[in-house]
């Protein structure tokens, strides 16, 4: 496959894979907001906690908005100048589509397309009414990603392209679960036993897993458990586990020549979650060890790039 092609699906589906991401961390933190009561130091850290999570605490300020749940959410759905708002993330995704339409469905088209149409319409009255960018809206977007999902599980041929649209959307997803999870952890210091437990509950709500911890523990929401999860879990769609799994396996399914350094990394990192488990985590720190994996997730996508996604001459 052609190296410009293969870009194209990956950041395709690295963006729809971002926009449902801002949306869950969006819908999360503004319900913890509203749930602080413990006076305004208390909900100005409930209120940059998706700025923190998304690393756009510097681009907010610089846009001179008050530090409000509703500006936060309005600078990460909708402002222009930033790359990875909603909006932008939708547009992104629909360009990459529209230009590799020979290598996707007419119907993995049709969703896109009427998914940027749709946000279109919504844009002007979501920007004039403060009140209209609520859980509703998060919603539909998680819905449209989830429906692009479906439509390219059931269209598209399992050569090249679906492997690249695939890697893409797992890479975005490891990154997002352990940003979510490492601001949160770092955040629930200053929580106390109420506002932790609304804290853990708000972590596993952001990658749909409440219901797969419920289902495993059958017990109340536990730090330990919680990181226990989403870090090593081999059967939940968003732990890092599951996500580097299914990144190693499509790998092995690319061309081996010019991705060994890739394979090599991703590898490396499946063994640390592997063989890995809370005491080495806690040993670590949990915020590092966060930290690292972002680093080595980040390593691995730029590995990919180097060996599939760059022309060579």
């Amino acid at each position: 496959m052609l190296a410009r092609v293969a870009s194209e699906l990956y950041w395709m589906s690295r963006y729809l894979e971002r926009a449902e991401s801002m949306a869950r961390i969006l819908e999360v933190c503004s319900s913890i907001a509203l749930l602080s009561s413990k006076g305004e130091s208390q909900d100005d850290l409930a209120v940059s906690e998706p700025l923190v999570i998304t690393d756009t605490e510097d681009a907010f300020r610089a846009s001179g908005r008050a530090l409000r749940m509703d500006q936060v959410a309005q600078f990460l759905a909708w402002d222009e100048k930033h790359p990875s708002s909603i909006s932008n993330c939708i547009q992104a995704c629909r360009e990459n589509a529209r230009s590799v339409r020979g290598a996707i469905t007419a119907e993995m088209w049709e969703c896109i397309n009427d998914t940027w149409l749709q946000i279109q319409q919504r844009r002007n009255h979501m920007l004039n009414d403060e009140r209209a960018l609520d859980s509703a809206f998060f919603e539909w977007v998680k819905e449209r990603s989830h429906l692009f999902r479906g439509v390219t599980f059931a269209t598209i041929q399992r050569d090249q392209p679906y492997l690249f649209i695939r890697l893409g959307t797992y890479l975005e997803r490891a990154d997002n679960t352990a940003r979510i999870l490492s601001v949160k952890t770092r955040q629930r210091e200053q929580a106390d036993l109420v506002a932790d437990y609304y804290r853990l509950g708000a972590v596993l709500r952001s990658v749909s897993s409440l219901e797969a911890y419920q289902d495993i523990y059958r017990d109340a929401i536990d730090a330990d458990r919680v990181a226990e999860l989403l870090i090593f879990s081999e059967r939940v769609p968003r732990s890092l586990r599951f996500c580097v799994d299914e990144i190693c396996q499509i790998l092995e399914r690319l061309p081996s020549q010019s991705g060994r350094a890739a394979r090599r990394l991703a590898v490396q990192l499946q063994a640390r979650l592997r063989y890995g488990d809370l005491q080495e985590v806690y040993e670590r720190g949990l915020y590092d060890y966060l930290d690292r994996f972002i680093e080595y997730n980040t390593e691995v996508g730029i590995a990919i790039g180097q060996a599939y996604l760059e022309l060579h001459g």
